[in-house]
């Protein structure tokens, strides 16, 4: 760590490590990167279904990370300026929450859809709150990039291995289909949209193979990868040693075949060449989106261009004048209602279900990318506005993939962001 934020300077910071926060953190992070591949190892071996509900530890790492920072904060340990990025995060999930108790979709179904929308912007809040040194704060950055670069070379070897090591050693299928709560749990390997994309079999006239690597999943895996992509880029950005780091994550995440990645690439591309889109124009990426959106409203979409449908719908249906959207859990892809509403994107999926409300989440990006780009000025950090190029990734995903939503790879990149901002913080660690 080079040194603490201006602010943090004006600020007390903390004396101690706040341990078991600190070992709570660095406990999901390894959750995130490994629980999948851990649970899939474990039910091969056991063939106790209960392995498949190992990810559920990655809502229980955010509860315990929240009920710490509200700790801290009640006791005084964290007394900084709040920004306006938690601010928002906050109004956000108030609005969903009190929207959740309004609806009738069930208690399962809002569940499930109420935790989609809330744990990740509350995770952000949580890590922002903590009372970190700047010592803690460089060691989860290392540890972040540690265990994707493992979560990376993984990905590299089932690449090659591929059938062998998931129907004959890991029994991928019966795991999938042991899991009551996977909708696609039922599908064969070889038909598996999670292994095989057939985005580009007119070109090359058969499926692709997807890399997985340890999220058994390949879009959060490309989260991952976006956030190691711009952890590297700014080490690169303050004079440091990084191409092999750069290199590892771009073709780790071109390997996962995701849209989201190889469009945010070209973005990035697009950036360093003519400075637009640049990481504080998220809005802008945003408005093109919904254009896209809204020019595809009529057409029969299939192959790569199919995700365009989601958001289509999405916003056909905030001109039918549905203020308040169908319910929580009553729409999109988690909903077993039948209104098909927003089901490939994000931001659909959150319309179909609250509404014009869903525009809050759009100042909360907003919200941070403004922050960001004033952090980074501050501190006159090279490396910054490539942190705060993670957010123009997520904020293509979530225009255009409900992947974007919950607690996955998605995760890592907005601990990065909420750390980066942090007082304790003057740079992201090299």
């Amino acid at each position: 760590m080079a040194s603490a934020v201006d602010s943090a300077s004006r600020h007390t910071l903390p004396a101690r490590s706040p341990g078991l926060a600190l070992a709570v953190l660095l406990g999901l992070v390894l959750v995130l990167q490994f629980s999948p591949l851990v649970g899939l190892v474990g039910f091969r071996l056991s063939q106790d279904a209960n392995w498949t509900l190992l990810g559920a530890g990655r809502d229980v790492g955010v509860v315990l990370l929240l009920a710490l920072a509200a700790m801290a904060w009640v006791d005084g340990r964290t007394r900084h300026p709040v920004p306006a990025a938690v601010r928002w995060a906050l109004l956000m999930v108030l609005a969903y929450v009190v929207l959740a108790l309004l609806n009738g979709s069930g208690l399962v179904l809002t569940a499930l859809n109420l935790r989609r929308l809330v744990l990740v912007p509350l995770l952000f809040v949580a890590v922002w709150l903590l009372p970190w040194r700047p010592q803690d704060i460089d060691r989860v950055f290392r540890w972040i990039v540690a265990s994707s670069v493992l979560v990376a070379l993984f990905g590299v070897i089932e690449l090659i291995v591929s059938e062998p090591l998931w129907l004959d050693a890991l029994d991928i299928e019966g795991f999938n289909a042991a899991n009551t709560l996977d909708r696609f749990g039922y599908l064969p390997f070889a038909e598996s949209g999670r292994f095989f994309t057939t985005d580009l079999e007119f070109v090359i006239g058969r499926p692709m193979r997807r890399m997985v690597s340890t999220y058994l999943e390949p879009t959060t895996l490309a989260a991952a990868m976006a956030v190691l992509l711009v952890v590297a880029l700014a080490r690169r950005a303050r004079g440091h040693a990084g191409m092999g780091l750069v290199l590892l994550a771009v073709v780790a995440g071109l390997a996962t075949l995701s849209k989201g990645f190889a469009i945010f690439l070209l973005a990035l591309m697009a950036w360093r060449a003519v400075g637009w889109p640049a990481p504080r124009h998220v809005l802008t990426v945003v408005l093109a989106g919904c254009l896209l959106g809204a020019l595809a409203r009529g057409f029969h979409l299939e192959g790569p261009l199919e995700h365009l449908d989601g958001l289509s719908t999405a916003l056909q249906y905030l001109v039918q004048g549905r203020l308040l959207g169908e319910g929580i859990g009553a729409a999109g892809n988690l909903s077993d209602l039948g209104n098909e509403v927003g089901e490939e994107s994000g931001l659909g999926n959150v319309i179909g279900q609250v509404g014009w409300v869903a525009f809050l989440s759009l100042l909360w990006l907003r919200a941070l990318a403004i922050d960001l780009h004033q952090t980074a000025t501050l501190r006159r950090d090279e490396g910054g506005a490539w942190i705060a190029a993670w957010l123009m990734f997520w904020t293509i995903t979530y225009l255009f993939s409900a992947s974007s939503l919950g607690v996955g790879g998605n995760a890592l990149g907005f601990i990065v962001l909420a750390l980066y901002l942090h007082p304790a913080s003057g740079r992201v660690p090299a």
